[in-house]
């Protein structure tokens, strides 16, 4: 009898080990199992490959350093004006000032008219242009009445004119920094204008002292 006990004993534990061996093999916990990706499309593939090119297109524009449309301009600041070795101050002013003209006129042409024409200018750049291109023919006409005031020997009016003409280019500067910030087309002129601007006085000045 106890023989067929520790039989039927034997037995009940080796189906209750393959019963349980059964179950494990198939019950994985959520944390165990892996799922594999599924393959993409052909279209869901193009569309991947477009996304990622794109990203790369954008990451590489960003890493290329912004250009503006002023920036091909062919405006060029002059290093100096050439002026005839002569003491005579009306012909220093004459040959100054009709160069400074020529700028001005270039400078509203190639930089102001050209961002004016911008269809995608703002209310504000485009006030400030337009401020900037009245100014400087403001400007232009202190240069023309600087050039009489001392052929005429007015010297006291040329100051007036030249103050008024330095003024001028400065509201337009104070205008173009408050839009571009540090603009260097416009403060490049700038600075050079009124380098010009202090030349002339100095030379009025010491014929009117």
């Amino acid at each position: 009898m106890a023989f067929y006990t520790q039989i039927l004993l034997v037995f009940a534990i080796s189906f209750f080990l393959a019963t349980l061996s059964s179950e494990a093999s198939y019950n994985y916990p959520n944390s165990y199992s892996q799922s594999p990706s599924p393959a993409l499309s052909l279209e869901e593939s193009d569309t991947a490959s477009a996304s990622a090119s794109s990203s790369s297109s954008m990451s590489s524009s960003l890493s290329t350093p912004l250009t503006t449309a002023v920036s091909s301009t062919t405006f060029e600041i002059p290093k100096n004006i050439a002026i005839a070795s002569t003491g005579d101050v009306s012909i220093f002013v004459k040959a100054t000032m009709d160069a400074t003209m020529a700028k001005t006129d270039e400078f509203i042409t190639k930089v102001i008219d050209k961002r004016l024409a911008d269809p995608k200018l703002d209310i504000y750049a485009k006030d400030c242009l337009e401020t900037c291109k009245y100014v400087f023919e403001d400007a232009v006409d202190a240069m023309k009445r600087t050039e009489e005031d001392v052929k005429a020997g007015n010297y006291y009016k040329a100051n007036v004119d030249v103050s008024a003409m330095s003024t001028n280019i400065d509201t337009c500067n104070e205008c173009a920094t408050s839009i571009y910030g540090d603009d260097p087309v416009f403060t490049k002129f700038e600075n050079w204008a009124q380098g010009i601007a202090s030349d002339c006085l100095a030379k009025i000045t010491g014929q009117s002292s």
